[in-house]
């Protein structure tokens, strides 16, 4: 066999080679691509505006409710005064503005983008404050008609729960998106080692 057939093979050879590493390159590329692509809109998209509706909304309630129970962390306990009906047309303001300006985007961001989430199904937590948030649109309602009998929506807040879920999910998915980020550098780096091979067999 003649020297030329034979750097024709290698080269034949090593081209086909070259090209079946970039391939199976690019599709892990594709794949990390898709994974980081999804960790983005969890973040983006759910688990990042929650975390900072429901944190900035602990904090406003702390807050709230220091004014009128110092060192309280609720209003409504059998160990904390009763409020008198200022405090309460105060509460129901607070009650009303926190409704409107949190828990009705969190609602909508729950709902509408529950594809998002990390489990199969959706955690107790948030179920229990889309109930939790029903509940006062109804009570919201009959203040509306000067009904003040109650204060409280028929479901109680997550509290804890709820914000543990979400600060856990939130840190568990930015580790994951710094992983598959540094990955996913890596695997560029190799592609073009790939790709560059046939291009320099073609040259020989």
């Amino acid at each position: 066999m003649s020297e030329a057939v034979v750097a024709a093979s290698a080269a034949i050879c090593i081209a086909v080679l070259g090209a079946l590493l970039s391939y199976a390159s690019t599709r892990r590329l594709d794949r990390a691509k898709a994974r980081l692509d999804r960790l983005n809109a969890q973040l983006q998209e759910f688990y990042g505006p929650l975390y900072a509706i429901f944190q900035a909304n602990h904090i406003a309630h702390l807050g709230f409710v220091n004014t009128l129970r110092p060192g309280s962390s609720t209003l409504f306990a059998p160990d904390v005064p009763p409020l008198n009906d200022e405090e309460l047309r105060l509460w129901r303001l607070w009650a009303q503005s926190a409704h409107q300006h949190r828990s009705g985007p969190a609602y909508e961001v729950i709902i509408s983008k529950a594809h998002l989430l990390i489990e199969d199904e959706m955690p107790e937590c948030l179920l229990q404050f889309c109930a939790h948030k029903a509940g006062y649109d109804v009570l919201m309602e009959r203040w509306k008609q000067h009904d003040y009998t109650e204060h409280l929506s028929v479901v109680r807040h997550p509290g804890e729960e709820l914000n543990d879920y979400l600060r856990e999910s939130f840190t568990r998915l930015k580790r994951e998106q710094a992983r598959e980020l540094e990955a996913t550098q890596g695997r560029t780096g190799q592609k073009r080692v790939f790709d560059w091979a046939p291009a320099w067999v073609a040259r020989r």
